[in-house]
């Protein structure tokens, strides 16, 4: 299914009255109320009937500092679980990395697509964030980079239905973004949508084999000569460390 471009106005109508809406609004919108329109207007222009979805932006290109990588919670695993949880921005193998150590892989992590994207972000030097809901997005992503320019540049892999609202953020909050979207177990309309937004999501995502391929290419192509070993997790980003010499 792609989204037209009214669905993206459906979204926003629908999610006035929510915590997210609103807090956009105050935090966003109402600040910033012809930027606020141009993104939404920019935003019902993408194409994104597939592959990757690039989204305009002032930063020059991605990788390292001010560059993120962000994925849904819904790639992680289900049958062995998660050992870190599902609706949260956690990932116990990502977090305890530590340098010259070599981390054994538990058995849910071995095929994650979180564990994999997060240690490419790694290697780009770019932070790293599990997405959860569109509140926390908000206050994690978009907020910090229009008010501080935190971040400048991301590529990040969510459901389709949210890609344009997604670009709305990015938008308005002046981030330059390349977006894949799941091939399937996504969300395909509002009321999945707000199940996921607020933890209900019985099924996992996956990324297409081939978008899988360009997502790893794309980050790979930001590799730092001496990459970071390490995390450290500020709030709900994971953010690169570099070890004391």
């Amino acid at each position: 299914m792609i989204p037209s471009p009214l669905s993206l106005l459906a979204f926003c109508g629908r999610s006035l009255f929510r915590e997210y809406g609103w807090q956009f609004f105050r935090r966003i919108a109402f600040l910033h109320p012809l930027k606020t329109a141009r993104a939404v207007r920019a935003a019902a222009a993408l194409d994104v009937a597939g592959g990757i979805v690039e989204v305009p932006g002032p930063a020059p290109a991605f990788g390292g500092a001010r560059s993120l990588v962000g994925v849904g919670f819904c790639l992680k695993p289900l049958d062995p679980p998660c050992p870190s949880g599902r609706f949260n921005h956690d990932c116990a193998f990502l977090e305890n990395l530590r340098s010259g150590a070599t981390a054994e892989v538990p058995a849910p992590c071995r095929l994650c697509a979180i564990r994999e994207c997060g240690l490419l972000s790694l290697r780009a030097g770019a932070a790293f964030y599990v997405m959860t809901s569109a509140r926390d997005i908000l206050l994690d992503v978009f907020v910090p980079a229009l008010d501080r320019g935190t971040f400048a540049a991301g590529a990040f892999a969510l459901c389709r239905y949210s890609l344009r609202p997604f670009a709305v953020g990015l938008l308005a909050a002046g981030v330059r973004g390349w977006m894949w979207s799941f091939e399937s177990g996504d969300c395909r309309d509002y009321r999945t949508w707000l199940r996921a937004d607020n933890g209900d999501k019985p099924d996992r995502t996956e990324i297409a084999a081939a978008d899988r391929q360009t997502f790893r290419d794309f980050v790979r192509a930001a590799a730092q000569a001496a990459p970071p070993a390490r995390f450290e997790k500020r709030g709900n980003v994971l953010h690169p460390r570099t070890e004391p010499a």
